[in-house]
């Protein structure tokens, strides 16, 4: 959905690039601006999860810019995407982004390395140093109180060790790591639990090693699904209850989402403790020459409103926590008791592989160890 509104003042491992098969497994997503000859137009892609924050900040920022404003005009075009999806239509050319933020950081050199090798240009599309980093979510288990009840699930060895027992049945789902990031993310640290080896050096080595193969084929062999989205997953656990769905790998902002209303008990946040990914939801003005310096002007001061700290603390009450450690977290948000997720993070925080080709083959390891795959 797109949102608009104008304003005054403007063994062997098989390589299958995911890339490709983006071009033809995603859905293609193309839209029409249509916008006054005398509004600055933007368009900000997100990964769909915080959507509700953004159309909040969005309205705000508008608000704002009108009341400072008031004989300029803007349009901003808001389009929720998956992470990967995202990527791959800029590479197609089937969206011109001003602003992009995808899920994770990950995202960002993968981005710069298919941009360089497609158009041959030496100066990156995104300047990582410069990206505006404002909140964060951890992957986290996702699981039901009555299940953590029976099995006490602490992490990613405690669902290997009960997948090789046949007394257990559990339910298990992540989203297509070649799709959406947290399952590209979950399958990083699957890959770093098998191996033992921290997830910023995790090697082709790892990837190839059939030891690790092996484990990763019993971790995913409870899998019942694959889905596109990291919403409709913590939706579909909500609605169908623990016969349905054990155990998911979501963003801790959705169990807040889903702890109180899910039909068959309590959805719970379990943070594995062999150490969890954040999602730091990166906000990228690209380089490209599609953006104008006034629509760069109007892109830097949205992103300066996001991160003001009254904006950061109403993205809190989305189950988001903020970047900036000065501001304090909401005790009514972040509450065991009342939303399922926890004040205090205390396993270790994982960073995302150093090797680029590591990342790029990932989702093909998965395609390999998947539950009939």
């Amino acid at each position: 959905m797109i949102k608009s509104r104008k304003i005054k003042k403007n063994n062997k491992l098989k390589i299958v690039s995911f890339f490709i098969l983006g071009f033809f497994i995603g859905i293609i997503s193309t839209y029409i601006i249509i916008g006054s000859e005398d509004s600055t137009h933007i368009t900000i892609i997100y990964s769909s999860e915080k959507a509700s924050w953004i159309s909040v900040a969005y309205n705000d920022f508008l608000d704002e810019w009108e009341k400072n404003h008031p004989n300029d005009k803007i349009t901003i075009d808001l389009h929720p995407y998956g992470s990967s999806d995202s990527l791959i239509s800029i590479l197609n050319g089937e969206i011109f982004p001003t602003i992009w933020s995808p899920a994770s950081s990950i995202w960002m050199p993968i981005l710069n390395s298919k941009w360089a090798e497609l158009t041959k240009s030496k100066t990156p599309i995104v300047n990582i140093s410069e990206a505006v980093k404002i909140i964060y979510s951890p992957i986290v288990i996702a699981t039901w109180e009555s299940i953590n009840q029976t099995y006490n699930i602490k992490g990613f060895s405690d669902l290997y060790n009960l997948n090789l027992n046949p007394n257990v049945n559990l339910k298990m789902a992540h989203t297509d790591p070649r799709l959406s990031n947290s399952g590209f993310m979950t399958t990083i640290m699957a890959l770093s639990t098998a191996s033992g080896t921290p997830s910023e050096n995790l090697t082709m080595n790892d990837l190839t090693n059939v030891m690790n193969q092996n484990w990763l084929k019993v971790f995913e062999s409870s899998a019942v699904m694959y889905g596109k989205s990291t919403g409709f997953l913590a939706t579909y656990m909500e609605e169908g209850g623990p016969n349905t769905l054990s155990i998911a790998f979501l963003y801790e902002n959705l169990i807040k989402d889903i702890y109180n209303s899910a039909t068959g008990g309590k959805i719970i946040a379990i943070y594995p403790e062999e150490g969890t990914l954040y999602s730091d939801h990166p906000f990228c003005i690209l380089n490209s020459n599609w953006i104008s310096a006034k629509q760069r002007y109007v892109a830097e001061e949205f992103l300066k409103f996001l991160k003001e700290t009254r904006t950061v603390e109403s993205a809190m009450k989305y189950g988001f926590r903020p970047i900036n450690s000065s501001i304090t977290l909401d005790p009514e948000v972040f509450n065991y008791e009342k939303n399922g997720i926890a004040y205090n993070i205390t396993v270790p925080e994982l960073n995302a592989p150093k090797d680029g080709d590591v990342l790029l083959r990932i989702p093909d390891l998965w395609l390999l160890c998947k539950a009939n795959g």
